[in-house]
């Protein structure tokens, strides 16, 4: 009886998250037809992908029909099968345009230098637009890689919601009160910023309250305001842990020299919990920096 349960707990989540996930039609994109064809990205698999390097086709194209005019919250870059060893054919300069006609389209994101996606195999990426509007086709225009000419993506996923963003309040954290203390990382203001150089006190630690107990599955890191001058302040190695009472404390997460984060200013890096479970407060340990023993970050933010 409970694995029936479970199993029907499971078929309640998975729908849940495709009525989330519009259902899209590939329209037009350079490439073969088949095999690692633009289409691609619109098959829902995971296990296939567009793959092309055609530097005289530049930028990519890829249009995408959402079968009726819609608003989208976020869409998603899904990395190839291959990308732990060819990171290097990830995007990181395009433009999002939408479109009621395929003949006039509205700028609606414009992404550059954008070093958020990491060397995972088919791992999603989402990305928020700034101008939102209701449009029936989605234009994807990439214009620069990590390095090369390369591009791959297994999917790209248009979205109707956003994860929630939890509002937390700051329990306590390394490092003295003032301006640059680690209150900033929770005051939802990314031109502030908690900055330390204490070795002393490394690891460096804050605590963060969800007004609740809830299951967190994935947690954000925004980078300084000055990070494009001293990306060495970014942390590298960090632990992420859960509790109920701020005594007993679960791992929820933990990553050893991980680079994702790179010199852009005021930048947000998100990274999945693998088993979310339910606590009320988190706390964050950061063990080592890129470069030195100085941290700098604007804000960490939860998501569920």
């Amino acid at each position: 009886m409970k694995h029936i349960l479970a199993c029907f707990m499971l078929l309640l989540a998975c729908q849940e998250a495709s009525a989330q996930t519009i259902k899209t039609t590939f329209v037009s994109g350079p490439g073969r037809d088949r095999g690692e064809g633009p289409a691609m990205v619109a098959d829902g698999r995971y296990d296939t992908k567009w793959c092309l390097d055609a530097p005289f086709l530049m930028p990519y194209v890829i249009v995408l029909d959402a079968g009726e005019e819609t608003s989208i919250a976020e869409y998603g870059f899904v990395t190839g099968d291959d990308t732990q060893s060819y990171p290097e054919r990830n995007p990181v300069t395009w433009r999002v345009s939408g479109s009621n006609d395929k003949q006039d389209w509205v700028l609606i994101d414009d992404q550059r230098n954008n070093h958020s996606m990491g060397d995972e195999n088919e791992e999603e990426y989402c990305f928020q637009p700034t101008f939102k509007g209701k449009f029936r086709y989605y234009r994807f225009e990439f214009i620069r890689m990590a390095e090369g000419t390369r591009i791959q993506l297994s999917e790209i996923n248009l979205h109707k919601t956003a994860k929630t963003a939890v509002k937390t309040t700051f329990v306590s954290g390394t490092g003295r009160d003032g301006k640059e203390s680690a209150a900033m990382v929770s005051d939802g203001l990314f031109y502030t910023k908690w900055c330390i150089d204490e070795p002393q006190q490394m690891p460096y630690s804050v605590v963060l309250d969800a007004g609740e107990q809830m299951a967190v599955s994935e947690y954000g890191f925004v980078t300084g305001d000055d990070t494009h001058t001293y990306p060495d302040r970014n942390p590298i190695t960090w632990r992420v842990s859960g509790s109920n009472d701020k005594q007993a404390w679960t791992s929820l997460d933990e990553q050893k020299f991980n680079r994702r984060m790179r010199d852009e200013n005021e930048q947000e890096y998100r990274f999945k919990v693998p088993s979310p479970a339910s606590f009320r407060y988190y706390r964050f340990e950061f063990i080592r920096m890129a470069d030195g023993t100085r941290l700098q970050l604007s804000e960490i933010k939860l998501y569920k």
